[in-house]
């Protein structure tokens, strides 16, 4: 160990204050970045619960709003308009005919039956009235049902098709409630 000199001496001596103000500094930039921080997660969480607010007070039938709960329009259309029980059917892919597997039609339906004993007995034969409509479907060209008069004529065709597997006026009516071709 070799003796030092008074210069060095003096250089560590005037490093070791450099290094605490360093470390001051350091602490009072810390504090002010988790200040920031904490500000910040103070609004964002403000903000969010009035968002919040906001959508509980538009919400139908909340209990804090002003907007009193009522029956839901499809069964105020029933009561009214004498529209039977709605049976849907999942959505299902089908190809087209004369396309060649190019087009496909994406459908879902919706039958309105007549009654509910008529209603228990579509859900209890479903496999045979799905068949039905997948084989009217799978028939029809791009031609057959662009166009709203094919679609009201699909309606009619799927109409009797299920009329003759259950009672004459079994459906009502056919709702296409999605009808993709591509």
């Amino acid at each position: 160990m070799a003796k030092k000199s008074k210069g060095e001496k003096a250089e560590e001596i005037a490093e070791e204050p450099g290094e605490e103000k360093d470390d001051k500094g350091g602490g009072k930039g810390s504090k002010t970045v988790l200040i920031i921080i904490i500000a910040g997660f103070v609004l964002f969480m403000a903000m969010a619960g009035a968002g919040f607010y906001i959508l509980l007070q538009k919400m139908p039938g909340s209990s804090t709003g002003s907007v009193t709960a009522s029956k839901p329009a499809t069964e105020k259309e029933q009561t009214t308009k004498g529209l039977g029980p709605i049976f849907s059917i999942k959505p299902f892919v089908i190809n087209l005919a004369g396309s060649g597997g190019k087009r496909f039609l994406r459908t879902k339906m919706d039958l309105e039956i007549k009654d509910q004993a008529t209603f228990d007995q579509v859900r209890a034969q479903l496999p045979r009235v799905k068949d039905k409509i997948l084989t009217i479907l799978s028939a029809k060209t791009f031609e057959d049902i662009n166009t709203v008069e094919g679609k009201n004529k699909l309606r009619a065709e799927i109409t009797t098709a299920i009329d003759a597997l259950f009672s004459k006026g079994a459906v009502t009516n056919v709702y296409l409630t999605e009808f993709v071709v591509e």
